[in-house]
């Protein structure tokens, strides 16, 4: 499962201090996902990120393809004029 990175924002003693501080984070604002977790040494983390449905959508074109057409773009595949 994959999705974008969540950051850590603060380590707390007690799940009532870090569910206080992650209300925080979700009345802020929509787009702005919040979560508690315990950690193996008992206390809790919270964490954020940006809501992945609020981002837009924007793709970068890698290029490859723009410099394939480039190169072939001088070339005909067929020239009548050499074959005689």
């Amino acid at each position: 499962m994959s999705g974008k990175p969540w950051d850590k924002k603060g380590l707390y003693d007690t799940f009532e201090e870090a569910d206080e501080v992650r209300q925080l984070y979700l009345d802020v604002s929509e787009e702005v996902q919040a979560k508690v977790r315990r950690t193996a040494e008992g206390k809790f983390l919270v964490k954020t990120r940006i809501n992945p449905d609020f981002e837009s959508k924007e793709k970068k074109k890698s290029g490859k393809n723009s410099r394939r057409n480039k190169k072939d773009s001088g070339r005909r595949m067929y020239d009548a004029s050499a074959s005689f």
